[in-house]
């Protein structure tokens, strides 16, 4: 009897194993089939300006669906083309990059998104990797010759209007004094309380900066951004640097060898100025006072992402593990005493993804899995309690409960790309 009472345990242990299995496999079958269904729903098509809004030549990804952000944006469209190759569909993820290019070629940078009033700042350039990833899908010559000469066009936008004594470059922005004002006695005094005793036009241009940075507010720059070298917008201009090299030799421009020697510059800037010694990690560098940012970030992980890191500097991924991860994935940045919606306790898909693939990029697979899982998880318990995607989300409660500057909006885009593409790893292990 004893025999026959442990065996019928031992099934009963089973089948609850293999029920949850099965449930959990139903979630990730549901969430990708919600993103398939969905996508669609965000292309939009204007050949001509219409109002604000800045007609492009192709149709275009917008974050989501309905309500909220339908324009195009810039960095949001990297991570939200990781989804649509998940899908198959590089053709969008195409479009989508030549959209960003043509408005390179209008304006000599690729704006905040497309719409007028966004033409005077930008954001993280991502333009040369959504390039890379289209050219690698494509193995599309023309297109990347093309995209070459608008690429390098952004590049000195970067070099000549967002650069600072040292070489290294920082975020700012063409808004006048007026526009100043009001951002910081606004949108800024709304969103996160202003400091009464500063002048609202020099205080809105470091926030409209921040802006400009995709992190729309947080504490990595204490209020100062332009005042910074941001250790992920350099970490990006090095990857510029080192495809043009590339792409110089091959397409027969030259030897690539002048590209090559400005990012081993960078590089070595980066590694001198950008990296705390002391905590064994990559912060942001004030350059005016000469300090390190006091706040840990998940901007931090972008030297490894790039490939800036050297060997000596690879043991700062476990640091920013233990400063950074939580039960739900990456935090924006550690703990800090201010509420940001850029920070502890949210988690966003860009730093989710620029965070695993920087381990993996290390040779961490099992770090970088453990971040994909618990990424993926978040958005399996949320879409079976919501049926939708978000933008952002709470890491320590695990759910849509943000800390937040104007709500939690539903959102496809950078989440689905994440999502998709660690599912997608997921399913080919």
């Amino acid at each position: 009897m004893k025999f026959f009472a442990a065996l019928l345990l031992l099934f009963k242990n089973n089948y609850k194993i293999m029920g949850k299995d099965m449930d959990k496999q139903k979630n990730i079958t549901k969430t990708r089939e919600y993103i398939r269904e969905n996508m669609p729903r965000t292309v939009r098509q204007n050949a001509k300006d219409d109002g604000t809004l800045i007609g492009l030549p192709f149709p275009y990804t917008v974050p989501c669906a309905e309500n909220h952000f339908n324009e195009l944006y810039y960095w949001d469209t990297y991570f939200t083309n990781k989804a649509l190759f998940a899908l198959g569909n590089a053709k969008q993820a195409a479009n989508n990059t030549k959209d960003i290019l043509y408005l390179i070629e209008c304006y000599g940078f690729m704006p905040n998104g497309n719409r007028t009033y966004y033409v005077k700042q930008s954001q993280p350039p991502y333009a040369a990797l959504m390039a890379d990833d289209v050219f690698r899908a494509t193995g599309d010559l023309s297109f990347l010759e093309s995209a070459f000469a608008a690429l390098k066009k952004e590049y000195e936008f970067w070099m000549t209007r967002r650069i600072s004594e040292n070489g290294l470059n920082r975020y700012d922005c063409g808004f006048d004094r007026q526009d100043c004002i009001n951002m910081y006695d606004d949108c800024v005094a709304e969103r996160i309380g202003k400091d009464q005793t500063r002048d609202s036009a020099e205080a809105g241009r470091h926030y409209f900066a921040e802006c400009e940075s995709g992190w729309d507010f947080t504490p990595r720059f204490n209020g100062y951004c332009m005042d910074y070298n941001p250790v992920d917008l350099n970490s990006n201009l090095y990857l510029y640097e080192k495809l043009f090299a590339e792409y110089e030799a091959l397409l027969g421009l030259g030897n690539g060898k002048a590209w090559a020697e400005k990012a081993k510059i960078r590089a070595e800037k980066i590694n001198e100025l950008l990296w705390d010694e002391a905590a064994g990690v990559y912060k942001d560098y004030n350059y005016k006072t000469g300090e390190l940012s006091g706040v840990v970030s998940a901007a931090g992980f972008q030297p490894y992402f790039a490939g800036v890191a050297t060997e000596s500097q690879k043991g700062g991924l476990f640091k920013l593990l233990r400063a950074l991860e939580g039960d739900w994935g990456i935090f924006a940045t550690e703990k800090t005493d201010k509420k940001y919606q850029w920070a502890y306790p949210n988690v966003w898909a860009p730093c989710q993804y620029i965070a695993a693939e920087s381990l993996r990029r290390c040779g961490l697979e099992t770090d970088a899995e453990r971040i994909a899982q618990k990424y993926t998880a978040l958005i399996e318990k949320n879409f079976a309690a919501h049926g939708k995607l978000f933008e952002k989300y709470n890491g320590v409660s695990g759910d849509i409960n943000a800390a937040s500057e104007y709500g939690t909006p539903e959102m496809l885009g950078w989440t689905a790309g994440a999502y998709m593409s660690f599912s997608d790893k997921k399913r080919e292990e």
